[in-house]
């Protein structure tokens, strides 16, 4: 094999080297293919629901702003209807996965339709809001139903992305906030 020979198979390679992932990706994108598993624990909400639009107040009847430019994530808890000791154990550990944020935790209110159930100890990102029902019923159906509290994250621009099933797990729940909250 001559040394030009041998140049040109080097170049060959190399773009074979360099190419071929990128092919793969294009195939594999425009084939349709979906990962069968992803790293999120909650149910990613397709396509993502507007509720910038629509103005939420806290219990005091203030307005609850949706302000884009402070990037601040919402938990939207969402409890049965009597609040039972399971959900008030679940509401505890929410305490803690806020807490858990460090100094993220700031980025993150968490949303509790009425008022925080008596006996819990309250903290800052904690915002007792009225859910109208015309909201909470855009809420996927899966995501509420059964027995125990759910939840919904909802995006710093007002865009529902992700639910978690009633009976989530609150340390799972964590690991998709650290991904997203900064």
């Amino acid at each position: 094999m001559t040394p030009q020979q041998r140049s040109r198979l080097v170049l060959v390679l190399i773009v074979v080297l360099f190419g071929a992932p990128f092919t793969t990706a294009v195939v594999l994108r425009f084939g349709g293919w979906q990962p069968g598993q992803t790293r999120n624990y909650g149910t990613l909400v397709q396509p993502p629901q507007d509720w910038s639009a629509m103005p939420l107040k806290t219990v005091d009847g203030a307005a609850y702003p949706w302000d884009p430019e402070a990037r601040r994530w919402h938990l939207l808890l969402l409890p049965p209807a009597p609040c039972d000791s399971q959900c008030l154990e679940q509401a505890e550990v929410i305490h803690k996965v806020w807490i858990s944020e460090g100094r993220r935790a700031d980025k993150l209110d968490v949303l509790w339709p009425g008022r925080w159930p008596e006996g819990l100890e309250r903290f800052g990102g904690l915002r007792e809001i009225e859910l109208p029902p015309a909201l909470r019923g855009q809420i996927p159906v899966d995501a509420v139903a059964g027995t125990g509290m759910a939840a919904a994250l909802i995006d710093h621009n007002g865009f529902l992305v992700v639910t978690y099933a009633a009976g989530f797990e609150a340390n799972r729940m964590r690991r998709d906030l650290d991904r997203l909250v900064k």
